[in-house]
């Protein structure tokens, strides 16, 4: 099999010690060098990229996820390319963080208008924040 840049895979067969740690981890692919030995440079949601072999990863879809309420609820996990809404969330302070949380979810769990309406508080806060600076 093989991969392009930007496709999201998973993680199945680590064939390494240090690459063990990223079991089931979901990756984008940024870069591919097909003369090398690991040849797909995969960075996770973390900012860490390393490289893997073919027989390493799995082409990420929707079938081959399992719907995990903790970890990887299915409200949070429904963007087309795979990336969960924390990979987007985290990189904002708390009160953007969870506007975005509420906005992206908004009618994928429970009612659409709480979590508009819970997005727009945030909102409030952050403004509140940003004028008292």
């Amino acid at each position: 099999m093989t991969y392009e840049v930007g496709e999201v895979v998973i993680v199945s067969k680590p064939g390494t010690k240090y690459a063990e740690r990223f079991q089931d981890a979901r990756a984008i692919v940024t870069k591919v060098v097909p003369e090398e030995a690991f040849p797909y440079e995969l960075t996770f949601a973390s900012g860490e990229t390393l490289g893997f072999s073919p027989q390493e990863i799995s082409l990420f879809s929707a079938d081959n996820s399992d719907n995990d309420p903790v970890n990887h609820p299915s409200h949070y996990t429904w963007l087309p390319n795979g990336i969960e809404v924390i990979d987007i969330t985290q990189h904002f302070n708390f009160n953007l963080g969870n506007a975005l949380k509420y906005i992206m979810r908004a009618g994928r769990k429970g009612d659409a208008t709480q979590d508009l309406q819970k997005a727009a508080r945030y909102i409030e806060f952050e403004l509140k924040r940003v004028e008292d600076e």
